[in-house]
């Protein structure tokens, strides 16, 4: 699932757009997403750049839209009527600096508006705010958890890869020894390991054999160790506090173990439909309606903090990106 959380403004006001859109940004990321929003301030401007070359997919990335509902040159809810009539469904939010008005208005229409909510000017941020997190809880269900871990932390392995790269390349010739030390240690150690689960492999037989080749995974290098190499070279290079030797740990508990929860394993709500479980076998569901006796690891709960966490290194890892990719 992508970070990022996308609005449409449309709103004649300029000083209102100034003096409100930060605000709005900070609601956004307090729901553990980065904002992105595309102003505009003249109704000709957004159906000229938005309608004239609609394109539905595109449209449809908007997460939400916000629109002031007496524009100078038409009507909200007769913009909206437009998009309904294109099949756009994103959720809408309607404010007035005069809203018994913008009401009665809408009421005069005659017509049902779906996905739509209705605000005040001062009380559009808890309006925003209230539908960003009506449409986040949709998101904690098992597809979209396990999605949204796999897809920011196969991005994050990417960040981590070239950065390394790029990075290493900077070094002084014993910097990249001392970096080129660690990495054959870490090489090494993931050898080790894989012979020692060969030997133990050669030893199996039959249905015992087939099982544990099934399910083993190896690599070159241990994950963990892949993000304290990045750390140590970013350390190596400048005074960093966010990448210390405590990093890689971490991240490793932070992300990477629900990460290979998530992935690797069969996963469904308890009948509660509060709590996921882990089914690394076939087994029958056991809950009993009382979330507080379920022994799953994930809940709703877990998931938001999970969440959280994921746009946490979001942020750290764009950070180093954007200062050493160009």
């Amino acid at each position: 699932m992508n970070m990022k959380y996308k609005i449409l403004w449309i709103d004649d006001s300029e000083d209102y757009i100034e003096s409100t859109q930060e605000i709005i940004e900070d609601a956004v990321k307090d729901n553990n997403m980065i904002p992105q929003i595309k102003v505009y301030s003249k109704y000709e401007e957004y159906k000229e750049k938005e309608l004239d070359t609609f394109d539905k997919d595109v449209f449809n990335l908007y997460d939400q839209i916000i629109i002031d509902h007496a524009l100078s040159e038409t009507t909200g809810d007769k913009i909206i009527r437009d998009l309904r009539g294109r099949n756009i469904y994103t959720d809408i939010v309607f404010y007035s600096s005069n809203y018994t008005s913008m009401i009665q208005a809408l009421k005069d229409s005659g017509e049902h508006l779906d996905g739509v909510f209705y605000s005040t000017r001062e009380s559009i941020v808890s309006t925003i705010d209230k539908v960003i997190k009506k449409n986040l809880k949709r998101e904690y269900n098992i597809a979209n958890i396990r999605g949204l871990i796999m897809d920011s932390t196969s991005e994050f392995d990417y960040i981590c890869r070239v950065v390394s790269l790029e990075l290493f390349s900077k070094l002084s010739a014993d910097d990249k020894k001392e970096v080129i030390d660690k990495v054959k240690e870490y090489v090494a150690s993931a050898q080790h390991n894989s012979e020692s689960n060969f030997s133990k492999l050669n030893e199996l037989q039959g249905d015992k054999f087939i099982k544990e080749s099934m399910t083993s995974v190896e690599y070159v290098m241990n994950n963990k160790d892949r993000y304290a190499i990045m750390a140590l070279i970013i350390r190596t290079l400048e005074d960093n506090t966010v990448f210390d030797e405590d990093f890689p740990e971490a991240y490793k508990n932070d992300l990477i173990t629900p990460r290979n929860d998530l992935a690797h394993n069969k996963l469904y709500y308890g009948t509660c439909q509060k709590k996921i479980h882990i089914a690394k076998k076939k087994q029958g569901l056991v809950c009993n309606n009382q979330c507080e006796h379920c022994n799953s690891k994930y809940s709703i709960e877990s998931c938001e903090k999970l969440r959280e966490a994921i746009f946490k290194y979001y942020q750290i890892f764009n950070e180093v990106f954007e200062q050493n990719i160009q």
